[in-house]
């Protein structure tokens, strides 16, 4: 199990975009569960150690075929569906084409970052809790020369 498997995501970031994963360690109780350790690539360059743990009636629908685990990590991960591999029916899975991407004007953007209200509204906001901690400061320097604190 030392295999880089590649997986077609359900959103894909691009056309081609997979998730990758590698099972890198299977430690086994018999007749239990399965914990398995999996090193992951996604599609957007993140690269992680994964942790996945098959147990009770899980672990019974193992059986001998390999590919099973494969499918059960990308499934848990949801890493999208195996590459080369076939649905229920035994039909080839299809690659699902990316999305167009939208093009958007920064003018035409009214996300906060870029609206002129919004950005007056975190400002003013910004100004009260500088003010507030102002005060604060100067509480407790007054507590602490009271003795206070």
């Amino acid at each position: 199990m030392s295999n880089w498997k590649a997986c077609i995501p359900a959103n894909p970031k691009y056309e081609g975009a997979v998730n990758t994963f590698w099972i890198t360690n299977v430690s086994v109780a018999p007749h239990e569960a399965a914990s398995i350790k999996v090193q992951v690539h996604y599609q957007n360059g993140a690269l992680a150690n994964e942790f996945i743990t098959i147990g009770g009636d899980e672990y019974k629908e193992w059986g001998a075929d390999d590919d099973w685990i494969y499918q059960k990590v990308a499934t848990k991960l949801a890493l999208g569906v195996l590459a080369h591999s076939a649905d229920a029916s035994g039909n080839p899975v299809p690659y699902i084409q990316a999305p167009a991407p939208v093009s958007v004007s920064v003018s035409d953007d009214t996300r906060s970052v870029h609206n002129q209200r919004d950005i007056e509204t975190i400002a003013s906001l910004q100004e009260q809790l500088d003010a507030q901690a102002a005060k604060l400061k100067t509480i407790t320097e007054l507590l602490f020369k009271n003795g206070s604190l």
